[in-house]
């Protein structure tokens, strides 16, 4: 079975499967880049902090256990 081992933002939210990341047992929040084969976790930490000179978002990088749990589609009614 060849099941998806990387997980970004644009082969989840972006399709409609959201997905929640743990490292280690603990939540991640803010993950860009999640692969469960490496255990590498890319995310950006709250409060968002930008590099002075680049003008990007300051990103952290971190290895362990990773595991990917899909979240639950919820319908809204009207």
């Amino acid at each position: 079975m060849n099941t998806n081992h990387k997980f970004t933002i644009e082969n989840t939210i972006e399709i409609g499967k959201p997905v929640e990341v743990f490292l280690n047992g603990k939540k991640v929040d803010g993950c860009i880049y999640a692969d469960t084969k490496k255990g590498k976790v890319v995310f950006h930490p709250m409060p968002l902090k930008v590099h002075k000179h680049k003008k990007k978002v300051i990103c952290k990088t971190r290895y362990g256990k990773v595991t990917v749990k899909y979240l639950p589609k919820v319908h809204l009614r009207d």
